[in-house]
């Protein structure tokens, strides 16, 4: 598959997510890659049984976190805040070449698949999760 298709799934699942600030009442958490400069911004909420739902999605970065960041608003349905940490672990497993039964989404693997060929690009691909990490451990 060429790189220019690659490009095209990676607009495709940006795509997914609400790239703007919620005009409702909202939190939000950041996450920067300091080695590149991506910054994704998650704006979400706390329902009523604990649990974060996106809302939006902002910050500059490139089209790999973008795409990633996509993935993770259209899989949105509340998450809770306990699971963060495995679901980081499971992308980052799943990308070191162990498959994932926790993940079924089939977007998201082929998503992992095309950046498992590209390991330096590991960290444009999980820092939406890290972001989501981050947020687990300030609320503690």
């Amino acid at each position: 598959m060429s790189q220019e298709s690659h490009f095209k799934d990676f607009l495709r699942w940006k795509d997914f997510g609400v790239w703007e600030k919620p005009t409702t009442l909202h939190q939000m958490v950041k996450g920067l890659n300091p080695l590149c400069g991506d910054e994704i911004i998650i704006y979400y909420c706390i329902t009523e049984d604990n649990a974060i739902e996106i809302l939006g999605l902002g910050g500059e970065s490139c089209s790999i976190c973008r795409a990633a960041s996509g993935l993770l608003f259209k899989n949105k349905t509340k998450i809770q805040k306990d699971h963060f940490l495995s679901y980081l672990t499971e992308r980052k497993n799943f990308l070191d070449g162990e498959d994932s039964l926790l993940f079924q989404d089939p977007e998201e693997i082929s998503f992992y698949n095309i950046l498992r060929s590209h390991p330096g690009r590991y960290r444009c691909g999980l820092l939406p999760w890290q972001t989501l990490a981050k947020l687990s451990e300030e609320k503690k």
